[in-house]
């Protein structure tokens, strides 16, 4: 019989790290052995073992071995034995299926159980639903007061609970809350109650972003790739410089800024190093800078501080609705009378901030003013923030405020007919209207302190300047921080 027509191949899979083998068997069991190798050594052994050992046993003990290198990704081998030869260093390339895991415990004898925190939810029915018993949870509060309070636990996070996968304890081994993407607390519940706060690691990344204006500076913003927070942040650090509320098609923008990076996923908000938004070939920036006393804050190109003494409005992103005015006919009065005011329209709930530093004289409602806030800044400025729908936490007479810090939220209270906030500004005992006022400007920095803003300035422009001009989001250029 013609052993060409009767032949058949026979493969071993074997991992390509080691080598590529295949036979082809006979019908006189004469087995061709065909071996591709890229290394010497492994091609050296292959053909010691080839001349040393019968054709079906070579056959099946090289089948058995591709199997079982396969199954394993990294075995002790002793030096000088031919499976040593072959396990050479491409051994750290193969690929074998991790076991999964989740806050440092291996899942394969495991379950996890959640529960989502809902309002009037108690710490000890839940555990006490688990199966603990009421010295077991008196345990495990006492163990969490100095490092964590239970108290911190929040409505809609959750509680995960993870469980013996084979067992007849059905009670969970331990309990996992996770308060921010930062860290997790880990609550040990089996023999010695114990509480214990990871950190998790966390990378600091730089990273780019461009835009220009299409239709909607705020959409340009998104589009860019920078989230709410960082584009709400570039917004404030250049308005005291830029008219946002007159944009322009074809204004460009760019932004440098970091971001926190957990186990591969950006966190947190991000803070800006650096931006520069340019209008009619006119660029207006805002530079980081870290002061001698060690507080941060942002400045312009020559120094003077990026956040006027006085923000220009106590509301982001609204408009102007009715202006300061000695003869105004009121909306629900029906008569002409004076609007010591400038009334910013804003959807219901939106933040009013404060324009500037001081301390919270009123915060309480009165007749047609609804709830309001009143704040003096020094011996000559005051303001008061009208129709709120309510405070802030915190927001009581006597309490310090910071500008652009939340203290109420724009309603319809008192005399309006929607939503809105009245603006009122005093200076020297007289309400002015502040869009006329030439305020006072902080002081720019000076002496030794301009010449390190300067060189960090520079650092940062030359930045800036290779950030590419278009908007689309592969613009955005993340790299690992210095």
């Amino acid at each position: 019989m013609d052993s060409e027509k009767t032949a058949k191949a026979y493969k071993v899979q074997m991992p390509s790290y080691f080598c590529r083998v295949s036979f082809t068997h006979s019908s006189s069991l004469n087995p061709i052995l065909s071996v591709q190798t890229d290394d010497s050594k492994t091609a050296q052994w292959l053909r010691i073992i080839r001349q040393t050992m019968p054709p079906t046993t070579l056959i099946l003990a090289l089948a058995a071995f591709g199997l079982a290198a396969n199954l394993a990704t990294r075995v002790p081998l002793q030096p000088g034995s031919a499976a040593a030869a072959l396990a050479v260093s491409k051994m750290e390339d193969a690929s074998a299926s991790p076991m999964e895991s989740r806050w440092n415990f291996s899942l394969d004898q495991l379950r996890i159980e959640e529960h989502l925190l809902k309002r009037g939810d108690a710490l000890g029915s839940i555990l006490q639903q688990k199966g603990l018993t009421p010295q077991e949870i008196a345990a495990v509060v006492e163990s969490a007061k100095s490092v964590f309070g239970v108290h911190s636990l929040r409505i809609g996070k959750s509680l995960h609970f993870l469980h013996r996968q084979k067992g007849p304890d059905t009670r969970p081994m331990y309990m996992v809350y996770e308060p921010s993407p930062y860290e997790y607390v880990v609550f040990h519940l089996h023999d010695q109650p114990c509480v214990e706060v990871v950190k998790r690691p966390v990378t600091v990344e730089t990273c780019t972003s461009a835009g220009e204006i299409k239709s909607s500076l705020w959409q340009a913003l998104l589009e860019s790739g920078l989230n709410d927070h960082l584009a709400d942040a570039m917004i404030d650090v250049l308005s005291a410089s830029v008219d946002f509320y007159r944009q322009k098609v074809g204004d460009r923008f760019k932004v440098l800024y970091e971001r926190d990076v957990v186990e591969g996923q950006p966190v947190g908000s991000g803070k800006i190093l650096a931006a520069v938004y340019e209008r009619d070939g006119k660029p207006y920036y805002a530079f980081r800078f870290r002061r001698e006393d060690g507080k941060t804050e942002y400045y312009d190109y020559d120094g003077r501080p990026a956040r006027k003494a006085f923000l220009k409005a106590p509301v982001k992103y609204s408009r102007i609705s009715s202006r300061f005015s000695m003869n105004r006919l009121h909306p629900i009065l029906g008569y002409n009378r004076p609007h010591f005011g400038t009334d910013y329209a804003a959807p219901h709930g939106t933040p009013i901030i404060a324009v500037a530093d001081g301390i919270v004289t009123e915060a309480t409602q009165r007749g047609g003013n609804g709830k309001y806030v009143r704040i003096r800044h020094d011996k000559v400025y005051e303001t008061q923030y009208l129709h709120m729908s309510g405070f802030a936490a915190g927001i009581r007479p006597g309490a310090r405020v910071v500008q652009g810090q939340t203290i109420g939220y724009v309603g319809s209270t008192g005399l309006a007919t929607g939503p809105h906030v009245c603006f009122r500004f005093w200076k020297n005992g007289q309400q002015v209207d502040h869009l006329r006022l030439h305020l006072p400007q902080p002081e720019p920095i000076s002496g030794p302190l301009l010449e390190a803003f300067k060189a960090e300035r520079d650092r940062l422009l030359e930045r800036l300047s290779a950030i590419p001009d278009e908007a689309a989001q592969e613009a955005i250029h993340p790299t690992p921080a210095p």
